[in-house]
């Protein structure tokens, strides 16, 4: 072992006894730097492991802001959702939007259904639907409609390829469900998770909404030829940068 590489770690092991009082190894501090690469959110409220981490995570927010944005990441931390997310560097090299957007490569399908169930939350939030511990359940068909009515487009066709679409939301913490036979048919029911609040933005949201009326009136307009319709208004524009990202003050400084 090299001098500048046992000097490095003397330097880490500093760094964590001085701001966990030692109740935080090298090692700790490294499976969780691992999780927050993997997945890029380490969430309280999922599970008994993750609570652990996040607990561990708060301790050291500091040196794990440090560690992060000397490679180019931002970690986020929403103190009101217990969560910690961590977004990979801008591809423009624009920090500001950095924070906010997702630089990580999304399909079509996950954007389109984040923001379905953005929406189908907040509706739970103000009392149309109905809330378990924070969770909303529903089923694929449910999400369907959501899809078809808010954004014109549908889920994917095959039962595989609808299990996928949701593995890659639970991976994100957007929902939860158990992986049983037939998972991803129309009548898979999963819940849905607070920490969808802070993945899709209140402005992303309302201009979803905002296309959605304008596709209602074009429908009602029966008289009116469908070549004179502007084309653009029948299809809403999804990809990755409808995710907006309500940075807490803290990822700033």
């Amino acid at each position: 072992m090299s001098a500048v590489q046992l000097s490095a770690q003397e330097f880490l092991d500093e760094r964590l006894k001085a701001q966990a009082m030692g109740s935080v190894s090298r090692r700790r501090f490294a499976e969780i730097c691992n999780r927050l690469m993997a997945s890029g959110i380490i969430w309280r409220e999922y599970s008994r492991p993750e609570e652990s981490l996040y607990d561990d995570a708060s301790l050291i927010e500091e040196l794990l802001r440090e560690w992060f944005d000397a490679t180019g990441f931002v970690l986020v931390h929403d103190v009101d959702a217990s969560l910690f997310r961590l977004y990979p560097p801008g591809e423009d090299g624009d920090d500001d939007d950095g924070v906010k957007r997702l630089r990580a490569k999304l399909s079509r399908d996950f954007v389109a259904c984040a923001l379905a169930l953005r929406f189908l939350y907040t509706e739970a939030l103000t009392g149309k639907r109905e809330l378990v511990n924070q969770e909303l359940a529903l089923s694929m068909e449910e999400l369907s409609q959501s899809l078809v009515s808010l954004l014109g487009v549908t889920l994917p066709g095959s039962v595989a390829d609808r299990a996928s679409l949701l593995r890659e939301l639970r991976k994100h913490r957007i929902v939860r469900f158990k992986d049983v036979d037939g998972l991803g048919n129309m009548e898979t029911i999963f819940s849905v998770l607070r920490p969808v609040m802070t993945y899709v933005s209140d402005e992303a949201l309302d201009e979803v909404l905002q296309v959605a009326a304008t596709r209602k009136a074009l429908r009602g307009m029966a008289a009116t030829p469908v070549h004179e319709v502007p084309e653009a208004l029948w299809a809403i524009p999804i990809d990755q940068s409808s995710l907006n990202f309500a940075a807490d003050d803290s990822a700033k400084g």
